[in-house]
C-alpha cells in the first residue's frame, strides 16, 4: 500500500475532523471535535499547519493519520495531538507521526529559555490502550490524570448558599474586562501553569497570538444566561461558564470553567455558582451534564464537583516525555490557597 506524507491544509479541515472522530468513536464511544472546534482550536494554538501537522494519506487521498504540534511562549511545553484511523493501526504510521512531532518540538528548543526543562507532552483517553502503548514505546511517562464527571439532573439542585457579601449575577459581554483577569489568575494556581516569565518574543512561526485576559472572549459566552459570575462589591469573586451543548453530545449540558479567587476561596461559592449553573441548565430542560478537571487538582475542584451530585465516567491521561533536562518551569506542586 502506498501512502504519502505531508503538510496538512486548511483544505483537509473536514476530513481531518472525519478521521479524529473515527478514531475516537472506536477508542471512547464519542465524537471529540467538530470543523468549528477544530478550526478554532489550530487558530487559538498558532497551529501553523505547513509547518507544525502532518497527514498520512493512501493513494486514492483518503487521510488516515494525522498529528499536529502547539507550542507558546515562552516554548517550555509542546502539545502533541493526533489520531490514527482504526483500520490502519499497526502498520507504523502512529510511530512515523510521534517521530515527526519530537524531532518538530526538538527544532524550537532554541525559543525557550537556555536553562529550562523542555517537556513534550500528549494527552489520551484511558480507553485508547492503542495510543497509550505508542507513547510508552517512544520514552513517554505518565504525568497527570484528568477526570471526566457527567451527572443526571432529576430535579432542581439546592438553592445556592453565597458568602456574606457576595451576589452572583449571569455574565455580561461588558464584564469580560474583570473576569478575564480574574479567570487567568485563579487558573495560575493550577497544575501546569507557567511559575516564570520572559521576555516577549520577536516573532517565530510557531508564536500563539497573545491573548490579552480583558479582551471579550466569545467562546465563553456561547450561551448567554448560561455563564455567571460572583461579585463581591464591584470585584469578581469567581465565575462559571457553562455551554449548552457539548461536542460529544449535543443532549447534553457542558461546565466548562470554574473559577474562584483565593480571598473567596473555602467558603462555598464554587458549590453556589455550581448550583446557580445547574439550576439555569434544569429550568430550560438540559438534564444530562458534563465537565472535566484535574483529578488531583490543588484547589479540589473534583471534591467539589462530587458533592454536587456528579461522578466520573472516564480519565484522561497527560503522557510527558523530557526533551531536555533543566529547570522546571511548569507548576508542579500545590500552592497554599
Amino acid at each position: 500500500m502506498t501512502l504519502t506524507t505531508r503538510p496538512a491544509s486548511m483544505a483537509d479541515l473536514q476530513a481531518i475532523v472525519t478521521l479524529r472522530n473515527e478514531a475516537s468513536l472506536d477508542t471512547r464511544g464519542t465524537p471529540i471535535t467538530a470543523d468549528h472546534w477544530q478550526q478554532r482550536a489550530w487558530l487559538e494554538n498558532g497551529v501553523n499547519l505547513a509547518a507544525d501537522s502532518r497527514v498520512v494519506e493512501t493513494a486514492d487521498g483518503r487521510i488516515i493519520g494525522y498529528v499536529e504540534l502547539s507550542s507558546e511562549h515562552p516554548f517550555v511545553v509542546h502539545e502533541m495531538s493526533g489520531a490514527v484511523h482504526p483500520a490502519f493501526r499497526g502498520q507504523g504510521i502512529g510511530g512515523q507521526l510521534v517521530a515527526w512531532a519530537e524531532q518538530r518540538a526538538r527544532q524550537g528548543i532554541a525559543k525557550a529559555p537556555p536553562d529550562a526543562r523542555l517537556l513534550l507532552h500528549c494527552p489520551l483517553f484511558d480507553r485508547d490502550m492503542p495510543g497509550q502503548m505508542l507513547l510508552q514505546d517512544h520514552g513517554f511517562a505518565v504525568v497527570r490524570k484528568f477526570v471526566h464527571l457527567q451527572m443526571q439532573l432529576t430535579g432542581p439542585p439546592p438553592a445556592p448558599e453565597l458568602p456574606p457579601g457576595v451576589v452572583i449575577r449571569p455574565l455580561q459581554a461588558t464584564d469580560w474586562p474583570k473576569v478575564g483577569p480574574a479567570l487567568e489568575e485563579a487558573f495560575a494556581d493550577h497544575w501546569g501553569v507557567l511559575q516564570y516569565e520572559m521576555d516577549e518574543p520577536d516573532g517565530g512561526d510557531a508564536v500563539r497570538p497573545q491573548r490579552d485576559p480583558a479582551i471579550f472572549r466569545p467562546d465563553y459566552f456561547n450561551s448567554p444566561g448560561l455563564c455567571f459570575v460572583a461579585w463581591a462589591g464591584d470585584e469578581v469573586a469567581g465565575s462559571c461558564l457553562c455551554n449548552e451543548k457539548s461536542v460529544e453530545n449535543h443532549e447534553a449540558g457542558y461546565l466548562v470553567s470554574l473559577s474562584i479567587r483565593r480571598p473567596w476561596r473555602r467558603q462555598g461559592l464554587g458549590l453556589a455558582l455550581t448550583h446557580t449553573a445547574l439550576a439555569e441548565f434544569y429550568r430550560r430542560g438540559i438534564r444530562h451534564i458534563l465537565t472535566d478537571t484535574d483529578g488531583d487538582s490543588f484547589t479540589r475542584a473534583y471534591q467539589l464537583y462530587q458533592k454536587a451530585g456528579m461522578h466520573i465516567y472516564r480519565r484522561e491521561i497527560v503522557y510527558e516525555k523530557v526533551l531536555r533536562p533543566g529547570t522546571e518551569w511548569l507548576r508542579r506542586n500545590p500552592v497554599e490557597v
